[in-house]
């Protein structure tokens, strides 16, 4: 896929079992109309800590788009519509204005947003995040930017820009569903992320699936190496999440933990350790 062409690879993927709303797939047009309308929002997930699942280390914002009707479409339903770089990047100015007000609002909350390729050669996105961080230094700390790991995207130039840019603002960078793509060793070298999150092909059933076991214990010793947080997606079994942190895993992200909401709210710590059982 081109570098600038927006894809799923934008935003992460849902996790099996993610509900869907019963509405045709929407077009380019539909998807500019919502976000006219203010109807492109976000849902937050809790990344829980694993050495205590009780305890919420950040939240993932995920794009929805609210239908008339009040139903929330997933990624999979309108994104596929989005060709156009300009309006990829517009969707991802959406989501960081309101990641930006939920941080500004709850100064105890960490959220990690979403880019797209598009997005690193938007002007307008960086403007609005140096603005708010130069308002709220804090604000810059307290975000978290994940880019899909994609090799095209480490070898445009404009990248390295914007990452220079990001860490400038203190923002923390992840490396978003590594182990689904073809980032090189060479990136981790030059890069030096922050977080990276293994793809949650890895954690769904990682309990029963030996290969999977065998493919993340290297990339944990790969992210060690670097001094990289790593955090697991899809955890939806406990015994996932026993396998998970017993390989080391410094967080765990999955509907074992929280489904998406669109109200951010930290989870209540009984509920998170009912869950894990």
């Amino acid at each position: 896929m081109n570098q600038f062409e927006p894809g799923s690879e934008l935003y992460s993927r849902e996790q099996p079992g993610e509900p869907v709303a019963q509405d045709p797939s929407l077009t380019s047009d539909m998807v500019e109309r919502a976000l006219a309308d203010g109807r492109v929002t976000a849902a937050f997930q809790p990344v829980v800590d694993a050495r205590a699942v009780s305890r919420v280390a950040f939240h993932e914002a995920l794009i929805r788009i609210r239908t008339d009707g009040g139903m929330l479409l997933p990624p999979g339903q309108f994104l596929p519509a989005v060709q156009d770089a300009a309006l990829a990047s517009a969707l991802d100015r959406k989501v960081l204005s309101l990641v930006l007000a939920q941080l500004r609002d709850m100064p105890e909350a960490r959220i990690a947003v979403n880019v797209g390729a598009p997005t690193m050669r938007d002007p307008e996105w960086l403007a609005l995040l140096s603005q708010t961080v130069r308002a709220k230094p804090d604000v810059g700390f307290r975000l978290i930017v994940e880019l899909n790991e994609q090799e095209a995207v480490w070898t445009d130039p404009a990248c390295g820009r914007f990452l220079n840019i990001l860490r400038d603002l203190g923002v923390s960078i992840a490396l978003d569903d590594f182990g689904a793509g073809a980032t090189g060793f060479q990136c981790f070298r030059d890069q030096r992320f922050d977080i990276v999150k293994i793809d949650g092909s890895y954690g769904d059933g990682l309990a029963r699936d030996l290969d999977s076991q065998a493919l993340v214990r290297a990339m944990v010793d790969i992210a060690r190496h670097f001094e990289m947080l790593t955090v697991i997606e899809f955890i939806a079994t406990p015994a996932d999440a026993r396998k998970a942190i017993a390989m080391g895993m410094d967080c765990l992200q999955g509907y074992l933990f929280g489904r998406p909401q669109t109200q951010l709210e930290q989870p209540s710590g009984q509920d998170a350790l009912r869950r894990f059982g």
